[in-house]
């Protein structure tokens, strides 16, 4: 049974105002949108046409063709890849400025994984014509969705190594960190808030760790005044400390 994160934590800080779509500092700075220019950003969300999805729904389906992306403008999207038995592992989370389904468009390939929505999810979806378009237009920004695409293979991999090397900790705090950085939101009182509804389980799964191990080290961070947690939100006290201690 996936878990809520523990809710005996200090107040959640504040959220953030609304933004405009072509306010780059609004955009979560570790997002392949907020690398993208004004022009290139306001060209790519003006290539696809609005849509929502509400909790649960499926936004690409792993073996499927890639006939389109999609630009995550709000909510929060978990990827995850079936075995032969299944048994489905979640493999990422993505949130706002984010992409959605572009290594099957750019290669032409079925479908590597399933994005399902976390709650309500905005995007903008871009049909594989248009995003060709786009990137004939816009070859600066195409060569920065393939860098971005090139990262999250290497971290892939360097995650799958870690497992093989590094402690639970470590792993679950290179997860806690890599969210922080992507998509933390800074708080009144100075913590970096993860706004991602995300339970023990899923964390461990990102890590490689069991959702038990997972429970006993965010209680051991807690106690260390490393992170505070709310429910399904996490602040990051000292991003110093956890850098420190994660395996990169």
């Amino acid at each position: 049974m996936s878990l809520p994160l523990s809710s005996h934590s200090a107040q959640s800080p504040l959220r953030k105002p609304a933004f405009s779509v072509n306010d780059r500092a609004r955009w979560p700075h570790g997002s392949l949108v907020a690398l993208l220019t004004e022009s290139e950003r306001a060209a790519l969300l003006a290539a696809g046409s609005a849509v929502q999805f509400d909790d649960d729904n499926i936004l690409v389906l792993q073996g499927d063709v890639g006939d389109g992306l999609y630009v995550l403008t709000g909510g929060m999207v978990k990827v995850t890849v079936a075995a032969e038995t299944g048994t489905e592992t979640t493999l990422a989370v993505r949130s706002r400025g984010d992409l959605i389904g572009e290594f099957a468009v750019l290669d032409g390939m079925p479908r590597t994984a399933t994005a399902r929505a976390v709650g309500a999810v905005g995007a903008v979806r871009i049909s594989r014509a248009a995003f060709a378009v786009f990137g004939q237009r816009y070859p600066a920004a195409l060569a920065t969705i393939t860098r971005s695409l090139v990262a999250k293979m290497r971290a892939a991999t360097e995650r799958h190594a870690a497992e093989r090397t590094w402690g639970a900790k470590e792993r679950l705090a290179q997860v806690l960190y890599e969210l922080a950085e992507g998509y933390g939101e800074q708080a009144t009182d100075g913590a970096v808030v993860i706004p991602l509804p995300l339970t023990q389980m899923e964390l461990g799964e990102l890590a490689g760790v069991a959702v038990s191990t997972t429970e006993r080290i965010l209680s051991e961070l807690r106690k260390e005044g490393i992170v505070a947690t709310g429910y399904r939100e996490i602040a990051i006290r000292n991003m110093e400390f956890l850098g420190a201690i994660r395996f990169s």
